[in-house]
């Protein structure tokens, strides 16, 4: 369940008091959400870590994402890679290769569910057009260091809070890039995405956003009967 959870959100909110603003209020919020909407097309590299209240160290992994517009993505850990998770139209599969095992989520059909809300913040830092993406979060907090705002969210879904607590998005100030996603789980324990060696508007083969799933994988849907 923990490793099933972890890669729902893994695309990279502690509760504020105060009354929560727009996140697109914000001005260098609202013109990266402007300018992502402007890119086709996405690839970069990630390391993410993970770090958990029962381990001492945080683990880390390298990988690769590639997105295209509106909604399609590919991300990856490991070489070879140990998971895949893509999306492509409505279907959410995450693949274990080793372990010859996939999770089917079918999206958008969750109805109001803690874990369709769940599954709407994978894209996080992904946004699918500004108007969704601000009526999903409260932005509780921004601070400016370096040239990078970070930028701290929460679900605008109680249910969704349930399952996470927050979420930061790490954004340029002069070139508006995303360097980084952080998603904070109510236990403590908290995935963080940082991203480098962006490419805008490559060449992606149509084949990155399918996975070969053969007959000798176990396949189960863990939102069935939800």
């Amino acid at each position: 369940m923990k490793r099933r959870i972890c890669w729902l959100l893994v695309l990279g909110f502690a509760a504020a008091t105060a009354a929560a603003d727009s996140p697109c209020e914000q001005d260098v919020l609202s013109r990266w959400l402007d300018h992502h909407g402007s890119i086709d097309r996405w690839s970069a590299d990630v390391t993410q870590v993970r770090s958990l209240k029962t381990l001492t160290r945080p683990l880390t992994s390298t990988g690769q994402l590639w997105f295209a517009q509106p909604n399609q993505f590919r991300w990856q850990l490991g070489d070879p890679p140990k998971t895949i998770a893509v999306r492509k139209n409505d279907v959410l599969m995450v693949v274990y290769p080793r372990l010859k095992q996939a999770e089917r989520f079918p999206l958008g059909n969750e109805g109001d569910s803690s874990w369709g809300q769940a599954l709407a913040l994978l894209e996080v830092g992904l946004p699918n057009g500004a108007e969704t993406f601000c009526s999903s979060y409260d932005l509780t907090d921004s601070s400016n260091e370096g040239g990078t705002w970070a930028f701290d969210l929460r679900p605008a879904d109680p249910s969704a809070r349930r399952l996470i607590e927050r979420v930061r998005l790490e954004v340029t100030d002069a070139d508006l890039l995303l360097t980084a996603t952080e998603i904070v789980f109510p236990d403590g324990s908290s995935m963080r995405n940082e991203f480098s060696g962006h490419r805008f508007n490559p060449e992606i083969d149509a084949a990155v956003f399918e996975v070969e799933i053969d007959d000798s994988y176990e396949i189960v849907e863990p939102l069935a009967g939800r």
